[in-house]
Formats: structure tokens, sequence, C-alpha cells
């Protein structure tokens, strides 16, 4: 016949039952615990709250030539034409020019200029072909003039800054004499076989040095 066991046997047993329930318990929760702090750590975080825009930030402007700060309602005006002087004639610089140095009898030379202001000041010239003459020579003798029979002659006032070239267009000559009373007559034509000719441009009162070219 068995014999029951003794209270203390009942309540060492209720003890370690309790310590396995307490363990449990412990491991679930730290289970779910661990669960939620790995789907936390995976979500991006918050974008922080935008700032507003800060206003941009505003400098005074500045003028080329002077340096001085302006704000932009005290920008001075630029100069006119009319408020700048005029070019003085040591500042100014003519340089005669032809396409090529030689051409063959069937050639046209095409003549042009450039001007260059030499002075420290930005001026005014007259460049137009109402001050223009193109002046083409054989030794002595003068060969065409651009002035001769002009028609239409014009002004054209141009802003030389210093330094920089004015470049005119080319202008062909057709390789005959002129005189101001053949304009409605034939002209001669002018002598080709290696014949030298110089070209000199002037231009309101500036005058170039003189260019030489080839007829063949």
């Amino acid at each position: 016949m068995s014999t029951k066991p003794s209270p203390a046997v009942y309540r060492r047993r209720r003890i370690v039952a309790l310590l396995l329930l307490v363990a449990v318990i412990a491991l679930i929760w730290w289970g779910i615990s661990a669960i939620i702090g790995l789907f936390a750590a995976d979500k991006p975080d918050a974008a922080p709250a935008p700032s507003s825009p800060a206003a941009p930030a505003t400098t005074p402007a500045t003028t080329a030539e002077s340096g001085e700060a302006t704000t932009p309602g005290d920008t001075p005006a630029p100069q006119t034409p009319a408020e700048l002087q005029p070019c003085k004639p040591e500042d100014i610089t003519v340089t005669a020019a032809t396409d090529a140095r030689s051409y063959g009898p069937d050639a046209r030379p095409k003549l042009s200029f450039s001007i260059e202001n030499t002075g420290a000041n930005k001026c005014i010239f007259n460049v137009g072909t109402a001050v223009q003459q193109f002046r083409i020579t054989s030794g002595s003798d003068q060969i065409w003039a651009s002035t001769d029979c002009q028609q239409n002659p014009e002004n054209q006032q141009v802003l030389l800054e210093p330094g920089r070239k004015f470049e005119s267009p080319q202008l062909e000559w057709v390789r005959e004499r002129s005189t101001p009373d053949t304009c409605d007559a034939e002209r001669p034509a002018a002598v080709g076989g290696d014949s030298y000719y110089h070209l000199k441009v002037t231009v309101n009162g500036a005058e170039s040095e003189p260019v030489m070219f080839v007829l063949e």
C-alpha cells in the first residue's frame, strides 16, 4: 500500500511549477519584444519637418567701370553717343587691307580697312562712306578712287573702345581706272602683266599706310 506524499513535497512541486511558468512567460515576452524591435528597425526614420525657405541674400550691384557698389534703384544710366567725346586724330590708326597679295587675270581684288582706337578712353568716330576714300595708285599715277562718281554717301558714327578694332565690309574693285568725269562712260581697264599697285585708305581724315598688291 502506497504512502501519500507529504505537504512539503507538494510545496516543492508548486514552487517548481511556478518557476517554470515564470520562465515560460519571460521567454514569450522576450520573443515578442525581439520581433517588435526587428520590425521597428526596418521602418524609415520620420522625415524632419520642412523649414521655411530662407529669403535669398541680396548684394549691391557693382558698376563695371568705377567698381562702386550701387543698389538696383541707383544704377547710373549708360552714356549715350552724344555724351561721349569724338576720337582724337592721334588716337586713331587706319590699316588698309586686300584679300590677297597677287591676283590672276580674272580675279577682282576685295578691299577693306580696320580702325583701332589706340587711346586710353572710348570715343566716337565717323566711319561712314561720306568720309571714306579707297585710293589705288601705281607709282605717281592715280588709277582709281572710290569717291569718283560715288552715290548716296552716308555718315556712320561708331563707338571705339580702347584697343578694339572696327572692321569695314569689303569693297570689290573691278580692275578699271576712274575719274570724276567718266561716270557714264566706258572706263579703261587697269594694266595687268605683273603690275604693282598700292592701296591707301583715308577715313575721316585718318590715313593708312599703303598696301602693295600685284595684278597678273
